[in-house]
């Protein structure tokens, strides 16, 4: 990890219809430096976990696929 920047890891699902967790996981770092992605689920729904010092950009971008619920954000040692 950058240890000059603070780091946070997020955690959320995503609801909606013809998710694609491939897209996800492949879209995300694409445009958010993240550290480490997971990505997990199915066209109704995918989990989501990474570590980044910008967590707002996941939920932002995770907002324009579907509904965002049990988001959870926590401070990285």
């Amino acid at each position: 990890m950058n240890p000059e920047k603070k780091q946070y890891r997020i955690s959320l699902v995503v609801y909606g219809t013809d998710l694609d967790p491939d897209a996800l996981r492949y879209f995300i770092p694409l445009t958010i430096p993240v550290e480490s992605l997971s990505v997990e689920g199915d066209a109704s729904h995918a989990f989501v976990s990474c570590v980044t010092a910008e967590p707002w950009h996941v939920m932002g971008y995770c907002s324009t696929v579907g509904d965002m619920d049990e988001i959870a954000i926590s401070r990285e040692s």
